[in-house]
């Protein structure tokens, strides 16, 4: 049978949106030994999220200038404004988290976070969640409760930035929620440029409170420079944008697989690189955290 336009538009589209959803991920899993790379050693974790911030906000105000945008509801600054908030907190406690914690910690502690999501909108949307659902998310609680104790039980440092990682996934859990309904009405660049602006606008009295930024020319420290470069470039603005039409494209249930990638290229990374030691705890717990995130998806996929 020859394939028609449609059938042809749709695998096009498919094969796109898996191929954006791999390169995010390998973006997100290069992301973790990367800040541990510079952080504290080179740049301090201040002045990595500063960067972040104010480097993506200038890259995507310049990409909107060649793309057509919508224009705002004047109901929907308010939300933007509080995505912004939920953005700089991710952000900047991201950063702090690397000052101690080990990257594959972080990186399986973050894969929890869609079921952090579930339960922010069943606390304040008031979504009704099954049985089987909150034991798929107690499972995965504890995968992440295990990270965080026998980590801990190595360095009391570890701990303290495993918890920052814990409060990471939370806030871009919130973040989510929030931007969920804006998402739908605006285009990603649209959306993305008024929130990092906002960021921007309040990260500016963190600018006076951090110290060691960006290596200044007399002493440059071009591979610090270099991976810093790349943090703003492709973990965040390159995976902040094709995000939404990936999801589109192959729906969130694939791309979430794609997520369990993360952890892992992250593991591998940080251990060629030498920047972390492997640990029997963490693979265990990722494929406790794995379990109870599939058990709670077929539990909601049941009852829809």
């Amino acid at each position: 049978m020859t394939p028609t336009p449609k059938t042809e538009n749709r695998s096009k589209a498919l094969l796109l949106g898996n191929l954006l959803a791999l390169s995010a991920s390998i973006c997100w899993g290069f992301n973790e030994p990367a800040n541990k790379l510079i952080i504290p050693a080179s740049i301090s974790a201040g002045g990595v999220a500063l960067s972040r911030i104010f480097g993506a906000t200038v890259i995507i105000w310049l990409i909107s200038f060649f793309i057509k945008h919508e224009k705002i509801a004047r109901t929907d600054w308010k939300l933007l404004a509080w995505g912004a908030v939920m953005m700089l907190g991710f952000v900047y406690v991201f950063s702090m988290a690397f000052n101690t914690a080990s990257p594959i910690d972080i990186a399986i502690i973050l894969t929890f976070q869609p079921l952090l999501v579930v339960i922010i909108n069943a606390l304040f949307k008031h979504l009704k969640v099954s049985m089987l659902e909150i034991v798929g998310m107690i499972i995965a609680l504890g995968g992440a409760l295990m990270i965080i104790l026998a980590g801990g039980s190595l360095d009391s440092g570890r701990l303290i930035g495993d918890v920052y990682a814990v409060v990471c996934a939370v806030s871009y859990a919130i973040y989510l929620v929030i931007i969920e309904g804006p998402s739908h009405r605006y285009g990603t660049v649209n959306m993305m440029k008024w929130i990092f602006l906002f960021s921007s606008i309040l990260s500016i009295p963190l600018i006076f409170t951090v110290g060691k930024h960006i290596p200044m020319i007399a002493h440059t420290d071009w591979k610090a420079i270099g991976v810093l470069l790349f943090i703003v470039l492709f973990p965040t603005v390159y995976c902040y944008i094709v995000t939404p039409p990936a999801i589109r494209m192959v729906g969130s249930e694939i791309f979430s697989f794609y997520q369990y990638l993360v952890p892992v290229i992250a593991a591998v990374v940080s251990i060629l690189l030498k920047i972390d030691e492997f640990h029997w705890y963490q693979p265990v717990s990722f494929v406790i955290i794995v379990a109870g995130i599939l058990l709670a998806n077929y539990a909601k996929a049941r009852h829809s």
